[in-house]
């Protein structure tokens, strides 16, 4: 199913300055004047030559699509004939300008322009993005289907090929004049890429999509390069300004990231109306020590200007609520809901996965890479072996190759621990850990690493089993239960050190982005309560969904959630300021199952909020903790039982008191079945900090 075709009708670019009907003064005023002069001669040569030569020939004036009297002009204004009555010649004139075309002639013509222009100005290539095969037959296409929607002409859709005429908007035209305003602004955009091009690169002259749309966009609306360049960045021992250039060129890369590369026409509008409204403070706030990164998520992480509040509400908005009730609709295409209700959920078989890490607290071990040496020779101790591997982070040690584990360095800070994935009745991988342990237990009493954080991969698919709502009900839990944070051993770094924010919920959101996520987090819950209310009454289906449509639909979720809520690409925090990488910080992060930038795709739940486990009998207690909580969550799903929105006033899970946390920590265990007493290795960490002040 594509969820977008649910889109609602608020998808629209504001009202460009060049389609008013009456034409800016500011523009083309050569062109006015030719024009003026026209119709004056027009009234004055009552009987020219030029107006009995045209009545001979019984056709219209040129610029239109000649046809003889007899033959249909279909969805057209057809002007007046040319008489021997000079002044119905010049109401023939008139009516030129409001002479109106089809959706088909105008693309036919636009196509006409634009090759004409590709040939004339010599390009070499016009391809999706640069460095890529010659695309011109795709890209034109799609450029003119982006202008026509705007127009009005063509349905709104994502930036694809469509030849089917379903496309265009039926009964709509265009005037003749609206024709020539926008062929003007094709030829000074292409002359104008083909001038700036040839500066850099005289051998290859080139045009890529997305430099296209922006472009044209930037130029039909006339926004004025008033930005004055206050940044400079040095690079390669070259000094670069960034201007107001150079921000166009990133606003649709901005707008692929957003969208995953699913974005709709109208979409991009939305995008290029925040960056250009608010030029001049997205360049200025981009000031930063990094060299890479796009300018619109520096600016708008970095931001201290409301542009991030209107971004939030003029775009991401907008977006969200075109997409959300398809996203929601689409959970229900399968026949999850519909199976006896008498029988339990089926017990989720999860696959797991470790990322065991570690302080590192010797400097001299940072360098020169002493603790994988140190880590790989005390495994060959206790009787592992090195495993065959092309892994490029360090060699595989196990007892065969059915279970390995590898040891590197997560930047110079932490020493990480990764494992084959495994499930929970492996005694191979138990034995493995139990090896781990031991050698990690010795490195840590001589001082060279300490714990830091026990990441845990569950497999996508074994945790859903396919059912997208999974994924929503764990957000619901999540994010109205924030003291799960601290109940897992992490107690002392969140108070002392705020690292919540390495691993955080909407709780520990910033005050202006807290807001957005909880609102819209709770719209989709609605959708969802409403939806399962409707299923009581339909009849029951039994479409049963693939492998890869599940696949596909945790993914496109994932995209969803990830960007709109919680705001991967305009997260303002810490860490990677300029990649995506920052919406990892989260206490469930889903973005390898999206694969997004500076992100393995792996196809796995990321859970964070879990402390570097210090015994193997810990590992299995957080696994028995995971495996109780999908139980309930698919027990839930089956049951039809509404998901609880969350609090507008949640607390962060810093500000729960130590007693707060071990009560709700100790109700919630016994909710999904387990037995508090057996965490208390974890939870019974959980103390009151006293203040500096206390």
């Amino acid at each position: 199913m594509n969820i977008n075709t649910t889109r609602t009708n608020t998808h629209v670019l504001y009202e460009s300055s060049l389609a008013k009907e009456d034409v800016d003064e500011s523009f083309d005023s050569e062109q006015r004047e030719v024009k003026s002069f026209s119709k004056k001669r027009w009234a004055q040569d009552k009987s020219s030559a030029l107006i009995k030569r045209i009545r001979g020939l019984g056709c219209i004036l040129t610029d239109c699509c000649h046809r003889k009297a007899s033959q249909s002009i279909p969805e057209r204004k057809v002007c007046h004939w040319v008489t021997t009555d000079g002044f119905e010649a010049l109401d023939e004139a008139r009516d030129r300008v409001s002479e109106t075309f089809t959706a088909e002639e105008v693309a036919k013509r636009f196509r006409n322009t634009i090759e004409n222009l590709i040939h004339t100005l010599r390009y070499d290539e016009i391809a999706m993005e640069y460095h890529e095969d010659d695309q011109r037959e795709k890209v034109t296409g799609i450029f003119i289907d982006f202008i026509l929607c705007q127009e009005g002409l063509v349905h709104d859709r994502c930036f694809t090929v469509e030849s089917s005429a379903d496309k265009y908007v039926a009964g709509k035209t265009m005037s003749q004049e609206r024709i020539k305003e926008i062929e003007s602004c094709l030829n000074v955009i292409f002359t104008e890429q083909a001038a700036e091009a040839s500066k850099f690169d005289k051998s290859s002259l080139r045009y890529s999509l997305g430099d296209m749309l922006v472009d044209y966009l930037n130029k039909k609306e006339k926004v004025p390069d008033d930005v004055t360049p206050k940044i400079k960045v040095t690079h390669d021992f070259h000094i670069y300004e960034i201007t107001y250039k150079k921000l166009l060129k990133e606003i649709y890369p901005f707008f692929q990231t957003l969208l995953a590369g699913k974005g709709f026409f109208s979409e991009l509008g939305l995008v290029f109306n925040c960056a250009a409204k608010y030029r001049q403070e997205l360049i200025d706030s981009a000031c930063v020590p990094c060299k890479t990164g796009n300018l619109l998520t520096i600016g708008l992480r970095l931001s201290k200007s409301d542009v991030r509040e209107y971004f939030n509400r003029h775009v991401m908005d907008v977006i969200f609520s075109g997409r959300c009730d398809g996203i929601v609709s689409a959970m229900f295409d399968s026949c999850s809901l519909t199976d006896n209700e008498a029988e339990p959920a089926n017990r989720p078989n999860l696959k797991l996965g470790e990322e065991l890490e570690y302080d590192v607290k010797n400097k001299f071990s940072r360098t020169q890479g002493r603790l994988c040496n140190g880590f790989s020779s005390r495994l060959k101790e206790k009787g592992m072996v090195l495993q065959a591997s092309n892994d490029k982070r360090g060699p595989h040690f196990g007892f065969d190759n059915s279970f390995t584990v590898v040891s590197f360095y997560d930047s110079e800070d932490w020493f990480e621990i990764n494992c084959t994935p495994y499930h929970t009745d492996d005694q191979r991988a138990k034995l493995s850990f139990q090896k781990v342990i031991e050698a990690t237990d010795s490195m840590r009493k001589e001082g060279l690493i300490d714990y830091s954080s026990g990441h845990k991969h569950v497999d996508a698919m074994s945790a859903t089993e396919g059912d997208t709502s999974v994924l929503l009900a764990m957000e619901s839990e999540i994010q109205r239960n924030p003291f799960l944070l601290r109940a897992f051993g992490n107690n002392d770094r969140i108070l002392e050190d705020d690292e919540a924010r390495w691993y955080k919920t909407f709780a520990d959101y910033n005050p202006d982005t807290k807001p957005f996520a909880v609102k819209r987090l709770n719209r989709i819950i609605d959708r969802y309560n409403k939806k399962i209310e409707e299923n009581y009454t339909e009849k029951p289906s039994h479409k049963v969904s693939t492998d890869s449509e599940n696949k596909d639909r945790l993914e496109e979720f994932a995209h969803f959630y990830s960007q709109l809520v919680h705001m991967t690409t305009i997260q303002k925090g810490i860490g990677f300021i300029g990649g995506d990488i920052m919406g990892k910080f989260m206490a469930m992060s889903l973005l390898h199952i999206t694969g997004a930038s500076g992100v393995n795709k792996l196809s796995t739940l990321e859970f964070r909020f879990f402390r570097c486990p210090k015994s193997v009998q810990e590992i299995e207690l957080i696994n028995q903790f995971l495996q109780a909580w999908f139980q309930y969550i698919h027990q839930c799903r089956k049951d039809k039982i509404p998901l609880q929105p969350v609090p507008e006033d949640i607390q962060s899970s810093k500000d729960y008191t130590a007693a707060e946390v071990q009560l709700k920590t100790i109700d919630y265990l016994s909710k999904l079945g387990l037995n508090p007493e057996h965490y208390r290795c974890f939870w019974g960490e959980v103390r009151d900090i006293p203040s500096a002040t206390d």
